[in-house]
This record gives structure tokens, sequence and C-alpha cells, in this order.
């Protein structure tokens, strides 16, 4: 258990709530009729939903990072930060690299990289 409190409380029950609040939110999102709001913002429904959805997971992220993976609160979590982003680095770099040495790498796969296309 941690040795830390959030407002008083175990961390990794208010982080349990917490995503629980966030995952509510996002079924509702999901499930409501937002066509109203659609209309007024000049934007289709999927767009509002996936707005929201993307606004919601940044959060979520950042709770399940720090309290589940002890990168807050631990004595040794800025160890454990850094460990977690060093893989991260690589990543961006490699996705920075990817879509400015070549403008199609995301659209204009080969035929053998599309499913169905095999030709086995």
């Amino acid at each position: 258990m941690a040795e830390y409190k959030i407002l008083g409380r175990d961390p990794y029950w208010m982080n349990f709530y917490g995503l629980m609040i966030l995952t509510a939110i996002e079924v509702a999102a999901v499930g409501a009729d937002l066509t109203q709001a659609a209309e007024s913002l000049n934007m289709s429904e999927k767009g509002i939903t996936l707005w929201i959805l993307t606004i919601v997971a940044i959060p979520k992220f950042f709770m399940i990072a720090a309290i589940f993976m002890h990168l807050f609160g631990d004595e040794d979590s800025g160890v454990l930060t850094l460990t977690a982003l060093f893989p991260a680095f690589f990543m961006l770099i490699m996705i920075l690299f990817i879509g400015l040495t070549h403008p199609e790498a995301a659209t204009g796969l080969p035929d053998w990289c599309r499913p169905g296309n095999y030709n086995l």
C-alpha cells in the first residue's frame, strides 16, 4: 500500500473511483444523441464523440500511469518515471521519422500489407 494519501484516502481507491467516473462519461458520450450539439458546432456527431473520448482519455492515462504504475508518490517514482519515459522517446522518434520520410506511410500501404490481399 502507498504511504501517501489523496484527499485523506487511499490513492488506489481514489484512482478507482476517478476511473469509474471517467468511464461512465465515456459510455454516456458514446450512447448520447449529440446531433443538436453537432449542428451548433458545425461538426459531425462522430467528431464530437471522438473529441469527448480523447479529452477523457488524457486524465485516465495520467491516473493509471501515476498510481498503478507508481510514477507518482513513491520514493523511487523519479527513477520509475524515467524508466517509463525511455521507450516513449524512441517510439516518438520512430513515429516522427516514418511520417516525415514517407508521406504516405499511414495511407499508402503496399498490397501485401492489406488484409485479404495476401495472394496465398
